[in-house]
């Protein structure tokens, strides 16, 4: 199962996700429920770096199912408001599109 948490600071603001596990879905290559959580995940990483110019601390192990996503601290006033539409649209993606729909392969751990 794969699980998901999202973390958020005093201020209601973003500060990390983290992903973790196989679903388990499908033969491998073939299962759509790791693909989306992956597309979301990498859109994410990548458009931070694209969209608001930050490069946030990316640990990952592929073969494990493992990612971790941690904003820097210091960000300016305009990179906050993206990164938090960034990472709000991938919550939401995440939680209520695809763990709501295959609830025995994706859990969203409220963090």
């Amino acid at each position: 199962m794969i699980k998901v948490q999202f973390k958020e600071n005093q201020d209601k603001h973003f500060v990390s996700m983290e992903i973790s596990g196989h679903a388990m879905a499908g033969d491998y290559g073939e299962d759509v429920v790791c693909a989306g959580v992956s597309a979301l995940s990498i859109a994410l990483v990548n458009n931070l770096e694209r969209m608001a110019g930050i490069q946030a601390l990316v640990e990952s192990d592929p073969e494990a199912g493992y990612l971790y996503v941690e904003l820097p601290q210091e960000l300016t006033a305009e990179q906050r408001a993206l990164v938090d539409i960034l990472f709000k649209q991938c919550q939401l993606a995440l939680r209520e599109d695809i763990a709501s729909n295959y609830p025995d392969y994706v859990q969203y751990v409220q963090g």
